[in-house]
C-alpha cells in the first residue's frame, strides 16, 4: 500500500515539474507507466492479501480439526434412559460447537449461562438413572466440561 501512494506521489511530481518542457506524448508515455507501476503495485497488495487469507484460513482449519480431535476420546455411554443419553450428547454437540466458534463464545456470559441450564437439567435426567448409570453420566459431564476448560486455556496462550 506505501508503494502504491509513494508511487503516484512520484508519478505526479515528475508529471507537475516536467509538464512545461514535455510534449503530449512524453506525458502519455509516463502516465502509462506510472499506470503500470500502479497495476503492478495492485497485483503484489493482491497476492499478500491472497497470502495472508490463505494463512487465516489454514490456522482455523488447524485449530477447528484440533477441537473436533480432543473431543473424539470422549465417549457418551448407553443409557436405559433415551431421553438421558440424548440430552448428554445435545450437551457435548453445544459445547463442541461453541468451540468451533472459538474463545469468545466460551468466555461468553451466553455460553456460560447456557452450561448452567444444560447442569440443572441433568439433574433432572439423572433421577430417573441407577447409581451405575449416573456415575457415568456425571463422569461424562465431567469430561465434556474438563475439555472445554483445556481448551480455553489454549485459546489463552
Amino acid at each position: 500500500m506505501k508503494k502504491i501512494v509513494l508511487t503516484i506521489m512520484v508519478a505526479a511530481s515528475i508529471i507537475f515539474t516536467g509538464c512545461k518542457e514535455s510534449t503530449k506524448k512524453d506525458i502519455d508515455k509516463e502516465t502509462t507507466e506510472i499506470g503500470n507501476d500502479i497495476e503492478d503495485g495492485l497485483e503484489d497488495a493482491k497476492e499478500g492479501l491472497n497470502d495472508v487469507g490463505n494463512d487465516i484460513e489454514e490456522g482455523y482449519n488447524d485449530t477447528k480439526n484440533s477441537i473436533a480431535s480432543a473431543f473424539d476420546d470422549i465417549r457418551i455411554p448407553e443409557f436405559d434412559d433415551e431421553k438421558a443419553e440424548a440430552h448428554l450428547k445435545n450437551y457435548a454437540e453445544y459445547v463442541k460447537m461453541q468451540m468451533d466458534k472459538g474463545a469468545e463464545n466460551i468466555k461468553n456470559s451466553e455460553f456460560t449461562q447456557k452450561t448452567k441450564e444444560f447442569a440443572k437439567e441433568s439433574e433432572i435426567y439423572m433421577e430417573n438413572l441407577g447409581s451405575d448409570a449416573k456415575a457415568a453420566f456425571k463422569a461424562t459431564m465431567a469430561k465434556i466440561d474438563a475439555k472445554a476448560q483445556e481448551i480455553e486455556n489454549d485459546f489463552e496462550d
